[in-house]
């Protein structure tokens, strides 16, 4: 028999996807109209609308025109465009459905193409639970927050990579509650791929999910089909039209000193030299702009607020600390004996590796905080949350609502007394989410080790 309370929440439920729809409309409509300008820097004084997704069509145009997909400013595509970093297969998973489009036309389409990812990220995520109320939620959070809303604004690819974390995450809780499924490995295949072959934030998830004797096939068949389609566009001529030598290519790869010396577009004037043009740039990048800082008002990383905050450039170690923490509590979990307490310390750690880019890298944009969302949607939808997992909740919140820019924007945002602020309040709850989730899963190994010495 259903519940008077579960009608509640059926009629509740209505209500928040009917607010849920109002609000994207509101958001897509102020794309064109600026109605929310005032609260981004990038969208109230910056010129930046679109300029990511130009940087994906204009690297397949090129590489269509068999010039380097990396020759960026070589390519008249659009009024301006970023050097993309991603996996150079986004190029040809994204460049060519749009290339017929006029360049605004086409920006346009992909807003509405990611508006469709972060909803089908919110289906995924509702798969994993029953409550009607908590699954309409779901649908506000991904697709209604404040980071959504400039990540659409620019045009970047990040809608993928939420989509990715939300496939893996939900795939790995079926695995916790129903053991491995043709289905939950399938979605778990699906989500590593996507984010390896955009933005690689799965990679220290890898790991674990080799440990574990439930993901480690899929973990595998993941890192073979990278593996290979990775090594495709460096050696295949057509994909990676000026290439590198493999000397000149394992140079750069063992000295980063020298590629952040030389091959940084934001300290080498946006020269993108012949060396930049080779593919690799995707993995070298990896390395060279992870130690580098920026103190701008755009730049909302771990590594530049505390910088801002001690007055001078930290070592670079101090920010691979977290990763070590990860990998760390990886070890440990894998080794829980019983399987339900292995599984889900597992999927507190899995949730927590994926927000290393915030705290770890040297260049965080604000809407890469769009990583804490699908975290936010798993624990929204699972039964009985604990206090961790609530105060995780309440710190998302603070991430889904507007910052601090919309007070201070009559300020002059380059005093790094102004700076200071908007970011740490971004900043801070991913940091202390991230912490939260490692602990709980010590928590969890920490008690299955009393319970199996008992």
């Amino acid at each position: 028999m259903i519940s008077r309370a579960y009608w509640t929440n059926q009629r509740l439920a209505r209500i928040v996807w009917f607010v849920t729809a109002l609000w994207s409309l509101t958001m897509l409509l102020s794309l064109h109209f600026g109605w929310l300008n005032v609260f981004f820097f990038d969208t109230n004084q910056a010129h930046v609308q679109g300029i990511d997704f130009f940087g994906v069509e204009r690297a397949w145009l090129n590489l269509f025109d068999g010039r380097s997909a990396l020759d960026t400013f070589r390519s008249g595509y659009g009024p301006y465009a970023t050097a993309p970093v991603y996996h150079p297969a986004v190029f040809l998973l994204i460049g060519p459905w749009l290339m017929a489009f006029s360049p605004w036309t086409a920006y346009a389409l992909w807003t509405l193409v990611s508006v469709a990812l972060m909803l089908l990220a919110a289906l995924v995520i509702m798969q994993r639970g029953d409550d009607p109320l908590r699954r309409a939620l779901v649908g506000l959070l991904l697709l209604g927050s404040f980071p959504t809303l400039l990540m659409l604004h620019v045009g970047n690819v990040q809608a993928v990579v939420v989509l990715a974390c939300a496939l893996v995450f939900a795939a790995f809780d079926s695995v916790c509650q129903d053991g491995a499924t043709r289905r939950n490995q399938s979605m778990l295949f699906a989500g590593l791929l996507l984010s390896l072959f955009s933005k690689p934030v799965v990679l220290i998830m890898l790991p674990l999910l080799l440990l574990l004797k439930e993901t480690r096939r899929t973990a595998l068949r993941s890192i073979v089909i990278y593996s290979v389609v990775s090594l495709a566009f460096l050696v295949v001529p057509g994909l990676n039209p000026v290439a590198m030598g493999w000397t000149q290519r394992w140079f750069f790869f063992s000295h980063p000193e020298v590629v952040q010396q030389t091959m940084n577009l934001f300290t080498n004037g946006f020269n993108v030299t012949q060396p930049m043009q080779d593919n690799a740039m995707h993995w070298l990048n990896m390395r060279a702009l992870a130690g580098f800082r920026m103190e701008h008002i755009d730049v909302y990383s771990l590594p530049a607020l505390v910088d801002i905050c001690v007055g001078h450039h930290t070592p670079d170690i101090l920010f691979q600390l977290p990763i070590l923490l990860v990998l760390v509590v990886t070890v440990l979990v894998a080794f829980i004996r019983g399987r339900t307490a292995r599984m889900e310390a597992a999927l507190m750690t899995l949730m927590a590796a994926s927000l290393l880019l915030l705290l770890s890298y040297g260049l965080v944009w604000e809407y890469h905080f769009t990583l804490v969302l699908p975290i936010a949607a798993m624990l929204l939808v699972r039964p009985n949350p604990g206090n961790i997992e609530r105060a995780v909740l309440a710190l998302s919140v603070l991430v889904w609502l507007p910052g601090l820019y919309f007070l201070l924007h009559n300020q002059d945002v380059s005093l790094l007394s102004v700076q200071m602020p908007l970011h740490a309040e971004r900043v801070l709850p991913a940091v202390l989410i991230f912490a939260l989730l490692l602990l709980r899963a010590i928590r969890i190994a920490h008690r299955s080790r009393r319970s199996v010495i008992r």
